[in-house]
């Protein structure tokens, strides 16, 4: 019996009844997980119990039956849940789920079942929900206000839940493609948060937020990149900051440099330690020292804005990345040099535009010569007119007014 690696995934080749070798694929993320896999497999296969298999294993073991042209056991043929899952425990079997457990997107999807589960019901049948409660769950979002992007995204996330739970046999069938996907026009947005409201958001926030809101706003990385960073990946004495695959949306690796000014910053961010986590960013309070969760990132930013009496539309977390890119256009970064920090230098580039290796000193060096005042906060909706922040107050331009190069998008 061995385990091998082709690519990114592992192959077994076990002998479950006995002499004659069988090649099987799974979804393991690593050698020691193929083996327990493994194991169980070849554990069921010989004993004739097929019962205790976890979800991964199981489907290890049908797909196996399958490709021998095998007849499956009864214990394997997708018999009906004993009792039937309820929304909270498909979660918790999707979150383990090897795609999902190990991706780097894990954060956004936590992100989204929290209000799924907050809709529907912690306790509803996951096989109860159809088209309509999803037609209705959108309509609740969209007066909640929530934006149809952040909607979408939502009902998505519960399409790849149920693409896990037919995997699994747990599920017969996907009822999310057969609801229209909203129009995202209508929450299209253009923002920069200028220097001044940046810092008055941020002193309004929490000490442990704030940290984080200037690692944001200094580097352009995105909201999990920061809350999942490990000590390992932050390289003060080069200032550069190190993102593997597995830490990033585009699943390439990324450098980022560290601008002077955030120096300090992160030096004292390292100097709160905590048992059990390498994190960088932990959360300090009458509790203790803890790892921040994804839950506890939502709140901080509306309230702070909130706080500040500032007008709607509000600038939102996500907006600081768009902000450090305008900044380090405004600045006159080489384009190439900013969109690798961004992790977008990929995007759309021949491979002979893709030769040519930008140094560790390059990148400080651009980052260095990065200004982060250029102008007030403006903020551009597709349905409403264009809000430019003049000392802290929103003020709608007369037509005649408008900056050159604004416009609110059609």
């Amino acid at each position: 019996m061995a385990i091998t690696r082709r690519g990114k995934n592992y192959y077994l080749r076990i002998r479950p009844f006995g002499e004659e070798v069988i090649g099987v694929k799974t979804a393991a993320k690593s050698k020691t997980e193929a083996r327990q896999i493994e194991a169980a497999v070849v554990t069921a296969c010989r004993s004739g119990d097929y019962r205790s298999l976890d979800p991964v294993s199981r489907e290890v073991c049908v797909r196996m039956f399958r490709n021998q042209g095998w007849e499956l056991p009864p214990d394997l043929m997708g018999r009906e849940p004993v009792r039937e899952l309820s929304l909270w425990e498909s979660a918790e079997i999707f979150f383990k789920y090897p795609e999902i457990k190990d991706s780097a997107t894990r954060w956004r999807y936590e992100c989204c079942m929290v209000n799924l589960v907050e809709k529907l019901g912690r306790d509803c049948p996951i096989k109860s929900i159809w088209v309509p409660d999803l037609k209705r769950y959108q309509i609740d979002r969209m007066n909640d206000g929530a934006a149809p992007a952040t909607i979408n995204r939502e009902i998505s996330t519960l399409s790849k839940l149920f693409s896990v739970l037919v995997d699994l046999q747990l599920m017969e069938s996907n009822p999310v493609p057969l609801v229209k996907r909203l129009s995202e026009v209508s929450g299209q947005r253009q923002v920069y948060i200028g220097w001044i409201d940046f810092h008055r958001i941020a002193d309004q926030s929490p000490v442990w937020f704030r940290k984080l809101a200037q690692t944001a706003y200094y580097t352009g990385m995105r909201r999990g990149e920061i809350l999942f960073l490990r000590r390992k990946q932050i390289m003060l004495s080069e200032r550069m900051i190190i993102l593997g695959p597995e830490d990033t949306k585009e699943g390439r690796w990324k450098r980022v440099p560290i601008h002077v000014d955030l120096v300090p910053i992160l030096e004292d961010v390292l100097k709160v330690t905590s048992m059990g986590t390498d994190a960088v960013f932990l959360l300090q309070d009458k509790r203790g020292v803890r790892q921040i969760e994804v839950e506890t990132m939502k709140n901080p930013w509306p309230r702070a804005c909130e706080k500040l009496g500032l007008e709607k539309p509000w600038p939102r977390f996500h907006d600081l990345r768009h902000t450090w890119k305008t900044n380090a256009r405004r600045s006159g970064m080489d384009p190439e040099i900013r969109e690798s920090i961004l992790g977008h230098w990929f995007r759309e580039k021949s491979v002979s535009e893709r030769y040519g290796r930008i140094s560790n000193e390059e990148l400080v060096r651009a980052i260095d010569g990065v200004t982060f005042d250029h102008g007030p906060s403006e903020i551009f909706v597709s349905e409403g007119s264009p809000r430019t922040r003049v000392q802290g107050v929103y003020k709608t331009p007369e037509k005649e007014k408008r900056p050159c190069g604004h416009m609110a998008i059609p």
